[in-house]
This record gives structure tokens, C-alpha cells and sequence, in this order.
């Protein structure tokens, strides 16, 4: 089974992932998780079928890999409520468009704003639920199944423990230290190190090749959400899919907005940096700001100084060359993306 260039393999998790949210029922909340999981561009699955390799069962891996999207999509729709986005993958989020839907309907703002919410967090749960579901379901021998859930488990709290801190440090700059750990927890375990962790027991490696996609993993997500962080600023809406002043109305508390926030500069514009209602002309003040300070190059540098180091552990990693070019490929798109 040859995982990242397989087109066909990836279309089976793609079939299988919609399969998963298709709804059982006539129900609207089945209808927008089912919604919530297009567009995707099956980063994680690409990881669980790379790090699976030849040894993996076809239909174990597909199946996890599905399950992994599902998880990752679950969490998107939660993440939109938290942070009140309006708009993923370039369409109305689930929050906004039930929203709209319900205020079409007739129902008071306020009412329509609340039942979009609700949709929202309970399409989400429906996905995570079936996610779990399909993990718990995997013909797989016991010890194996179960290390997969503890790996599940652990990312899903990690992830949590990351989105609340998110939200906690909005609008303070936090040291470097403790923006890394959001950073891992937030994203780069469940997003990273877990699909890789999973891969890597279904194809039946060694404990010393898990623990090095491990690793391998949770330095790809950091570096994953530190290009996140500079295209929630500076990304062109058109090809990211969301808004560019998300983050800056929400006050992120990343390394761009940290760095920055040691320049004098910063004080003309700190103001805009978590305001709610902050506008086009507030960002760009923002924007100015992160360029004249330095910030915005001082992160292109560690995003640079991680992809060196991470290209190193790959090329060291107990694993076939096959894997090795599959990792060396995701770690120049994360480094690089656009979206």
C-alpha cells in the first residue's frame, strides 16, 4: 500500500469520510455535520496512510484515516463557535449558515443566533461521536485498538486543554514557551503527532520508529500552526477560505502578535489587536506594524530554523526512504501552503 501518492487509496477515505457523516435520519443537525466535512484537504488522512506503509491492512487504515478527517472536522466546527467565525473553506460556517437558516425562518435575532450556536456544537459532537465510533469499531487485535484510542484520547484532551488557553491568552503576549504549548496542544497532536502515532501501529512498526513520527509530528504541527498564524493575518481570503481579520478581532495570542508587541509601534495599535468590531483599517494598522517591527520576519526565520530541524529528524528516522520522501514532501507544504 503506497500511502501519499496513492490518489485511489485517498479517494477511499475520501468516500468513506462522507460515508461516516452521511445522515441516518431527516434531522438538520445530521445535515449540517454531514456539510461540515466537504472540502477538507485530507492533511491528516495523508499522514495515518504515510506512516501505516505497506504493512498496514487496506480497509484498517482507510477506515482509521476516515476517522481521523472526522475528528479534525468535528473540531473545526467547535473552533468557528469559539471564535465566532462566519465563514470555513470558503463557505458560511455550520454556526452561521443554521444561523441564517433560522432567521430566514422567521425566528428574533438573538434566537437565530442561538440555535445556529446550538447546531453547531451538537453537529460537532455528532461527528466526534461517529469518529470514535469508527476507532472503537476497527477489526484490529485488541492491544492494538486500544493503544490507537489511548492515542485519541490523549490528543482530544491536549486539544482541549489547547483551545481553552487560546481563548484565555487572547490579547496578551504570552512567552515563547508557553505559546509553544498551545501551539502543540491546540494543533500539533491531534493534527500531527496522533495521525502519525496511528499510522505507524496499524503498519505494525517498530516502538522506536512511533516514538520518531511522534516527534516528527508534534514539530510539523508547531510549524503548521506558525504558517496558520502568519495567513490569519497576512493570507489572502480568496485561496485561504477564512477571514483574515479572525485573528486579529480575536486577539490570537501567537508568536507574530507576541514579537510584535515588543515594539514601541505596538502601543498605536494594541487597541485594535482583540477589538470585536475591528475593521478593515484596523487590521492593516496591525498589519504595518508586524512588518515595520520585525515580527513577521523573525517568525519566517523559525519557521525556516524548525523545517531545517525537522528535515533532519526525518532523514534520521527508523523508517523506509518511501516515508521519509512522503514526510519531507508534507513538511515543505505546511512550511509553505497558501491555505
Amino acid at each position: 500500500m503506497t500511502a501519499v501518492g496513492a490518489p485511489t487509496l485517498l479517494d477511499e477515505v475520501d468516500r468513506r469520510v462522507r460515508e461516516l457523516a452521511a445522515p441516518s435520519g431527516a434531522h438538520p443537525v445530521q445535515a449540517a455535520a454531514a456539510g461540515a466535512v466537504a472540502g477538507g484537504k485530507l492533511l491528516r488522512p495523508r499522514l495515518v496512510l504515510l506512516a501505516a506503509g505497506e504493512g498496514a491492512d487496506r480497509a484498517a487504515a482507510v477506515e482509521a484515516a476516515a476517522a481521523i478527517e472526522l475528528l479534525h472536522a468535528a473540531l473545526l466546527v467547535h473552533d468557528d463557535v469559539i471564535d465566532g467565525d462566519d465563514e470555513r473553506r470558503g463557505r458560511p460556517s455550520v454556526a452561521f449558515a443554521a444561523t441564517q437558516t433560522a432567521t430566514a425562518a422567521g425566528l428574533a435575532p438573538a434566537e437565530a443566533r442561538r440555535l445556529g450556536l446550538t447546531t453547531a456544537i451538537v453537529a460537532g459532537d455528532a461527528l466526534l461521536v461517529r469518529a470514535l465510533a469508527a476507532l472503537a469499531r476497527l477489526e484490529l487485535p485488541h492491544p492494538v485498538r486500544a493503544r490507537i484510542i489511548d492515542v485519541v484520547e490523549r490528543a482530544m484532551v491536549h486539544a482541549a486543554e489547547g483551545e481553552h488557553d487560546d481563548v484565555l491568552l487572547a490579547g496578551t503576549a504570552p512567552e515563547e514557551d508557553v505559546i509553544e504549548r498551545v501551539l502543540e496542544g491546540k494543533t500539533a497532536d491531534y493534527s500531527f503527532r496522533a495521525p502519525l502515532e496511528i499510522g505507524a501501529l496499524l503498519g505494525g512498526r517498530s516502538e522506536q520508529a512511533l516514538a520518531a513520527l511522534g516527534a516528527i509530528g508534534l514539530r510539523l504541527g508547531v510549524i503548521y500552526q506558525l504558517r496558520d498564524d502568519v495567513l490569519g493575518v497576512f493570507g489572502d481570503e480568496t485561496v485561504t477560505g477564512k477571514s483574515a481579520l479572525s485573528d486579529i478581532r480575536a486577539g490570537a495570542p501567537t508568536l507574530l502578535s507576541a514579537l510584535a508587541s515588543r515594539d514601541p509601534a505596538w502601543q498605536s495599535v494594541a487597541a485594535h489587536y482583540g477589538d470585536r468590531v475591528a475593521d478593515e483599517g484596523a487590521a492593516a494598522r496591525v498589519r504595518q506594524v508586524m512588518r515595520g517591527s520585525g515580527a513577521l520576519e523573525a517568525v519566517e526565520r523559525r519557521i525556516a530554523e524548525a523545517v531545517d530541524a525537522v528535515r533532519a529528524m526525518i532523514a534520521g528516522a527508523p523508517i523506509e526512504q518511501s516515508a521519509r520522501d512522503g514526510l519531507a514532501e508534507l513538511l515543505e507544504r505546511c512550511a509553505e501552503r497558501e491555505r
